[in-house]
């Protein structure tokens, strides 16, 4: 991000401006019940930036990723790893499509919900599990302390940008960034379950049969050393013969499916080419 604010749609209602430049109101996570469609809450959820990365999404973006899995897996009943999940629209997705052809499914993000303060000027600050302020949002601009291009702007602006943020309180509320629907499900279903997870950790739960990897694993946002190690975290948290699913919907869904081997991945197939990191997967 060069700059590091932008317009919140909510204050500037009638001017009709790009999305680039005018935000949705993140605000309104704050008030999951009030939000009609899984589509707006996704969107709300898309405007953060988390580590460098943003937790873009929508439901219907894997469809074609998910049927080539859904082909390879046959009869198996699957534990799927399902890591980035961002707010679970995917997941959702998937699960549909498997119906209870599953055993387990462990939805997975490295920041499933943020602390925020609310103000009586209308202002929500945002904070990540370290503490930092992710986001400041008031009703008509929106702000990010931690984007790089923080640094680009006049000296004038930046102290008095972040003057106004209070510091972290563990004692703020939590505000989930998962869809209300997939915690429904997960309250009712126990094979559904939602946990904080970083791919660059090793992965403490059972072995799954499947480690799905979606607008996660690339360039954009990690050296290929830290796309190696989080690569190796998956061969040793998968079970033998597990596959490897990687998506990339920068442009258009392209998607690669691995075997795990007692030496590495070996290629199953791939959609529109599939992902750029593939050679990295094989190398490894």
């Amino acid at each position: 991000m060069r700059i590091p604010l932008r317009l919140n749609r909510a204050g500037w209602p009638a001017l009709g401006l790009p999305r680039r430049i005018c935000f949705p109101d993140p605000r309104d996570l704050l008030r999951p019940e009030q939000i009609a469609a899984p589509e707006i809450f996704s969107e709300r959820v898309s405007i953060l930036l988390l580590s460098g990365t943003r937790k873009t999404t929508r439901p219907g973006r894997h469809r074609q990723s998910d049927a080539l899995l859904v082909k390879a897996l046959g009869q198996q009943r699957p534990v799927i790893l399902d890591v980035g999940a961002s707010d679970g629209s995917t997941a959702l997705d998937l699960l549909t499509t498997l119906g209870d052809a599953f055993a387990s499914y462990f939805v997975t993000d490295r920041a499933l919900s943020l602390r925020v303060r609310t103000d009586d000027r209308g202002r929500a600050f945002f904070y990540d599990a370290d503490g930092a302020c992710v986001l400041a949002a008031t009703p008509r601009l929106l702000f990010y302390p931690a984007a790089e291009g923080l640094r680009r702007l006049p000296r004038w602006a930046s102290p008095w940008l972040q003057s106004g943020i209070p510091p972290y309180d563990p004692a703020y509320p939590e505000v989930s960034l998962v869809q209300p629907r997939l915690q429904e499900l997960a309250r009712r279903d126990a094979r559904v379950v939602l946990r904080t997870h970083d791919i660059f950790q090793p992965w403490d739960g059972p072995a799954p049969t499947v480690i799905k990897a979606a607008n996660l694993l690339n360039r954009a946002y990690f050296s290929d050393d830290q796309l190696r190690q989080a690569i190796s975290n998956f061969w040793r948290a998968l079970a033998p013969d597990g596959l490897l699913l990687v998506i990339d919907n920068r442009d258009i869904e392209k998607a690669s499916l691995f075997a795990r081997t007692e030496s590495g991945f070996r290629h199953i197939d791939s959609i529109h080419g599939g992902t750029e990191i593939r050679p990295l997967v094989l190398s490894c």
